[in-house]
Parts: C-alpha cells; sequence; structure tokens
C-alpha cells in the first residue's frame, strides 16, 4: 500500500536559514504589495507568526518602527532576514537553522502567516 506524502505545490512553506526566512511562491503570495512585517513567537505552542503590514499602517503608526523587518521580494519567493530572531527560534527548538523547512497556514481572521515548528519538513 503506498502512502501519499505531501507536496508542496500548493503548501506554504517557510525556510529557516541562519540568518533569514524564505517563504515560498505559495507563502509570498500574501505579500505581494508588502514590503515590511512583523514577527512574533509564540514558545508555548512553537509557532512563528508573520504579519504583513501596509504602508498605511506604517504612515499611520499602527505598527511600532522597532519591530518592523524588510520584506524582500524575489522571483517566486520572499526573504525576511533577521539573524537575532533565527537565533532565537533555533535555540527554542533546539536545532540549527541551515535550510530546515516548515508548514505554515494563513491566518486570515488575524491576517498574519503562521510557522508551526512542530511541522517540520
Amino acid at each position: 500500500m503506498f502512502k501519499w506524502m505531501t507536496g508542496n505545490t500548493y503548501s506554504n512553506v517557510v525556510t529557516l536559514y541562519a540568518n533569514n526566512f524564505t517563504l515560498n511562491s505559495v507563502a509570498c503570495q500574501y505579500f505581494q504589495e508588502i514590503r515590511w512585517c512583523l514577527i512574533g513567537i509564540d514558545e508555548a505552542s512553537l509557532k512563528v507568526a508573520i504579519k504583513p503590514v501596509t504602508a498605511r499602517e506604517i504612515d499611520l503608526h499602527l505598527a511600532p518602527m522597532e519591530h518592523l523587518n524588510k520584506v524582500s521580494m524575489g522571483k517566486g519567493y520572499a526573504r525576511i532576514s533577521n539573524k537575532h530572531i533565527v537565533d532565537e527560534i533555533s535555540t527554542l527548538i533546539q536545532k540549527e537553522c541551515n535550510g530546515l523547512k516548515f508548514l505554515a497556514s494563513y491566518d486570515e481572521k488575524e491576517k498574519m502567516l503562521i510557522v508551526d515548528l512542530n511541522r517540520q519538513l
């Protein structure tokens, strides 16, 4: 009997490297018009939230400037560089982040991408 494996063609996948988060083409669709985001860590549930921040939200000072992270868009991916946050995640999951891939889901109500550190690919 075959066990069918999860593909990533239609899955939100976030890869953690030593210095950055890389979002695959599916996950970066939520950041197409976005250049900034907030990142939060829920240590109890081992989840990371990546919340897009619009230019209007920045203009209205709805997000603290010291919490903003730059989103760099490439062809088919998005990258968020922040070594400090990746180091915190590495310590939390007790693994070196050297290309670790995790499944994520988009929370429509809260308007943020949730990376589940319990769901490593």
